[in-house]
């Protein structure tokens, strides 16, 4: 009996020292079930350059006729000349100037030469040989007749006039809206984040707008040199940006910056 007590306590003492050098609490594993995904978050860049809006000025020269004849007698009969032009819109619009231009190559000065034009007399003389410049105020379609007065009781010959190098010569002002087209995919738009414009302001003397798809998105004088314009009026598919002003301005390093995931 004495024995078994001496194993029981062996056996307890054992399960002491265990405890002491091995033991402490026993803690129960768990999950943490936190999303821990990130969106990133891309960017598009598109590249417009340097712009300038500047007053260009321009000449045009069409030349109508290059010879033709007229005369004018009682038994000669009457030979005019006329001729049908027009002026497209864009410079009708910006003309400064405008000139009827033509050289008289022959004549033998029986009559008085007259221009008619657009049922207005700007000529009306005897023409000696040589060039001539006429200012004229045309429209966008016109009608230039030349002709002269009969030879009277000079009845041996008609009044007599060969004209050549009819030319029509117009000075005009033209500034030209810089337009920019570009292409937004589908799968940038549908996660479009946001979408701006940046460039460097150079210089301007009047304010100037930018325009997005026939939407204003700016209209003013940046007051930075770096200037950042959120644009608002973005789509998918083709958009057209495009800057104007009544004034002069210069842009540089013009892009589009798009943010999406």
């Amino acid at each position: 009996m004495d024995e078994l007590y001496a194993f029981l306590f062996a056996g307890l003492f054992i399960l002491l020292m265990l405890c002491v050098f091995f033991g402490g609490s026993w803690n129960v594993p768990h999950t943490h079930n936190q999303n821990m995904s990130v969106e990133k978050l891309n960017w598009k860049i598109i590249e417009f350059g340097n712009i300038a809006l500047k007053e260009q000025k321009l000449e045009k020269k069409e030349v109508l006729e290059n010879n033709f004849g007229i005369k004018n007698g009682i038994f000669f009969g009457k030979v005019s000349y006329k001729r049908k032009f027009e002026i497209e819109d864009y410079i009708l619009k910006n003309l400064k100037n405008a000139t009827l231009s033509f050289s008289v190559k022959a004549t033998n000065n029986y009559g008085e030469l007259y221009i008619v034009l657009n049922n207005e007399t700007i000529f009306k003389n005897r023409a000696l040989l040589g060039d001539y410049r006429l200012n004229i105020n045309p429209r966008r379609e016109n009608v230039v007749e030349f002709g002269t007065s009969s030879s009277g009781w000079k009845i041996w010959a008609p009044s007599v006039y060969n004209i050549s190098n009819l030319s029509i010569e117009m000075d005009y002002s033209f500034k030209e809206i810089p337009r920019y087209t570009f292409f937004i995919p589908e799968y940038i738009y549908k996660n479009l984040d946001k979408c701006e414009l940046l460039f460097d302001f150079i210089s301007a003397d009047e304010e100037f707008n930018i325009t997005l798809n026939n939407q204003t998105e700016y209209s003013g004088m940046p007051e930075t040199r770096v200037k950042v314009v959120p644009l608002k009026n973005i789509k998918e598919g083709k958009n057209l940006i495009s800057f104007s002003s009544t004034g002069e301005m210069k842009l540089e390093n013009v892009k589009l910056r798009l943010f999406y995931y």
